[in-house]
This record gives C-alpha cells, sequence and structure tokens, in this order.
C-alpha cells in the first residue's frame, strides 16, 4: 500500500464531473467563452473548485476547449464575443456614471455586481486593466482631461518585483515631486475619487477637476509618499496653496 500525508476528501467532486459542468455551462451560452462570474450564476459547483483543480481558471477553459474540440466543437475566444457586441469606451463610462449616480459613490466591486448592471466588471477589468485602473479613466472622462499632480512634471510607472525592490522605489520616489501612476490610482482610490476637502467629485458634480496633492509642499520639506499625498479639488488645491494642512 501507498501511504500518502495528503487525505483524499470524501466530498470531492472528480475532474470529470466539472468538465461536464463546464460543458453544460458553455452549451448554455451558445459556445461563447463565458468568465467565471457566468459559471458562477449557472452552475451548481463552485468556482473555487474548479480554480483548485485546474490552477486556474485560464487552465479550465484551456481544458474546456480540448473537451469540445473533440466533439467537434468550438468555445468561441471572448475577443470574437466583443465583436458581436462592439463596447466602446464610452458605452463603459455611461454606464458606470449611472450606477455611480444610483449609489450617490463610488461602487465596490459588490456593489457593482449588486446593482444589475448592463456590463460585467470583468469587461472594465479586462479593458482597463483593473477596477480602480477604470475608475481612474471614467473620472478623467468625466473631467475631460487627466487628473493633476501638483507640481508633477513626469510620470513615471513603478514596477514592484520584491519587497526590497518596493522599499527603494518607495524611498527613490518620496524624495522626488514625482507621484508615478501606481501612486496616483492607489491615493485616489483611497480617498474614493474625491475632494478630501469639499468632497465633490467629478462623478457626480460636472466641471469639477481633481488634483493629487502634497499635504506639506514638497518645497516645505514634504516627501512624496501615501501619508503625504492627498486628492484635492482644483478649487480647494488653489485655494489651499502653500500653506500646510493635515486633513
Amino acid at each position: 500500500m501507498d501511504y500518502k500525508f495528503q487525505r483524499t476528501r470524501a466530498d470531492k467532486i472528480p475532474r470529470a464531473k466539472i468538465i461536464e459542468e463546464l460543458e453544460k455551462v458553455a452549451q448554455q451560452h451558445n459556445y461563447l467563452e463565458f468568465s467565471s462570474d457566468d459559471f458562477s450564476k449557472n452552475s451548481s459547483i463552485s468556482v473555487g473548485t474548479v480554480k483548485n483543480e485546474f490552477g486556474s481558471w485560464h487552465k479550465a477553459l484551456s481544458i474546456l476547449k480540448e473537451r469540445l474540440k473533440e466533439k467537434g466543437l468550438d468555445l468561441i475566444p471572448r475577443q470574437s464575443r466583443s465583436h458581436l457586441i462592439p463596447l466602446t469606451d464610452k458605452d463603459l463610462f455611461e454606464e458606470m456614471e449611472r450606477i455611480w449616480n444610483q449609489l450617490g459613490h463610488r461602487p465596490s466591486c459588490v456593489e457593482w455586481k449588486n446593482s444589475k448592471p448592463k456590463i460585467t466588471l470583468g469587461t472594465y477589468r479586462y479593458r482597463f486593466n483593473g477596477w480602480a485602473n477604470a475608475c481612474l479613466k471614467f473620472i478623467e472622462y468625466k473631467m475631460g482631461t487627466n487628473i493633476v499632480v501638483t507640481d508633477e512634471n513626469v510620470v513615471k510607472q513603478a514596477v514592484v518585483l520584491r519587497e526590497d525592490v518596493r522599499e527603494q522605489i518607495e524611498y527613490r520616489v518620496s524624495k522626488t515631486r514625482v507621484v508615478p501612476a501606481s501612486v496616483r490610482v492607489r491615493i485616489l482610490d483611497r480617498d474614493n475619487f474625491r475632494c478630501v476637502f469639499c468632497g465633490r467629485s467629478p462623478a457626480t458634480d460636472p466641471g469639477i477637476k481633481l488634483h493629487i496633492d502634497h499635504k506639506i509642499p514638497f518645497s516645505k520639506g514634504g516627501r512624496t509618499t501615501i501619508d503625504n499625498l492627498q486628492t484635492l479639488c482644483q478649487d480647494c488645491n488653489l485655494g489651499k496653496s502653500d500653506e500646510v494642512y493635515n486633513k
């Protein structure tokens, strides 16, 4: 007998059963590539079970495609699906505006899913490389311009590979006026894409423009760090001038 430390769960769903369930959902979607959210809505098997069995959702779909090919069927890629129902950035932003105004604030991922959206959360994540980035692009769309970073001359994307690399980058960034795009998104997301002074946002208040501001001005020794950065509208930022505020 081959003794193994790993115990086989009595309730483990066989791989064949999971593939059968994937095929069933594929048929329901007319063999158009479907998301994990689509699977959850149409299956009694959890997405977590699928991912645990195959390693990832992408790998699960790859196995499904191979199985369908054996039967002379194809799973139409998501890209082809978008050609059938083309969605422009304007389409995505209009739906985001509808739900944002409906809630009165930036939708969280859970709030988006619970608001019966016409466009899935995955579409935004895929188009804009993440939900926070999608919200950032929507705000800039409403403003009609890019978000200004106070004293910023160049925007650089910080690439984080390891903890020690992250610390080195944050140290270098803190000593410059440059606010990397990744940090900019974190500040806006933390402040709910609103001015921390007056609470206005381009999403709900037409004409408002947002700035990323140093609480303690860089010229007075302030650093470019998460704790020393805040979101202000143009009016509040100009009124603040070079004074030191700690919101």
